[in-house]
């Protein structure tokens, strides 16, 4: 299930890079394994793309150097001795601020991105806050608590499979959701409300297909379906809100608690 989760939340980043519409740093949280690598790196391909529509488009010199594993403008950025070094940063700092040599624009992709030492981090943080234009940082993490929080929130956070409302064991569908742990649930929607708008998107899509089969199911089986029915209405309310632009932690908080009155309280008197 965290596969396709996954696989859909690049799917969804790969629309919006392709559109132009890409921020300048993203943090994706997840293993470093060959699917998750691949993602991002397609991702950066799209960036650096040469075609005008259908990006990447797989024919141009800047994918076929990608697929070759040589573009000059695409770095990887991975740790030496378990960690990233000041030393590393700053000569990474300092090549973002030249010209890229083949693309519009270039790419650096930390690998374990929690290896970022926090001397390196904190050399880092005046080229995230204003980085030049068209440089774009993807880095991928295992666990989030190993990145500065000054880092963390100047980049949009991506859960790939999702992350538990403990930060614990993935959350990948509504069976996992505790919907009688109002605590929890509220924890949850602090985290979740802290990811880039469009993976909130996605995963109340996954919520409402979980919730939807539950009511067909209820419906089949006989039984009362008046509360999955009231929990439907208000996913489906809070993803209008989400495209609205609404403020993400209140609206999820409303949804969560809603979920917990309708089936985590008990029943009704």
């Amino acid at each position: 299930m965290a596969e396709i989760i996954a696989n859909r939340r690049f799917a969804e980043l790969q629309r919006i890079f392709a559109s132009g519409k890409a921020s300048h740093a993203y943090l994706f949280l997840g293993p470093l394994n060959r699917e998750n690598e691949e993602g991002i790196r397609r991702l950066a391909q799209t960036l650096l793309c040469a075609a005008e529509a259908e990006k990447p488009c797989g024919h141009c010199r800047a994918c076929r150097l990608m697929e070759q594993g040589s573009h000059p403008d695409f770095r990887v950025v991975v740790p030496e001795e378990g960690k990233i070094k000041l030393e590393e940063v700053r000569q990474i700092c300092y090549d973002a601020l030249l010209n890229p040599y083949l693309s519009a624009g270039k790419v650096y992709f930390f690998q374990k991105f929690e290896a970022l030492t926090e001397v390196a981090a904190n050399a880092f943080l005046k080229t995230l806050e204003e980085p030049p234009p068209a440089v774009y940082f993807l880095a991928l993490a295992e666990d989030e608590r190993g990145v500065l929080p000054t880092i963390r929130s100047r980049m949009q956070r991506v859960q790939l499979g999702g992350v538990g409302p403990e930060g614990g064991s993935p959350l990948a569908s509504g069976a996992d959701l505790p919907v009688s742990d109002l605590g929890a649930l509220l924890r949850w929607a602090e985290q979740l409300s802290s990811t880039d708008r469009n993976q909130v998107d996605l995963y109340l899509q996954g919520l409402q297909a979980h919730f939807r089969t539950a009511l067909l199911a209820a419906a089949d089986a006989g039984k009362d379906t008046q509360a999955l029915i009231r929990v439907n209405a208000a996913l489906q309310q809070a993803r209008a809100y989400t495209a609205a632009n609404l403020n993400l932690r209140l609206l999820l908080e409303d949804l969560f608690l809603t979920i917990y009155e309708e089936l985590g309280a008990g029943p009704r008197h």
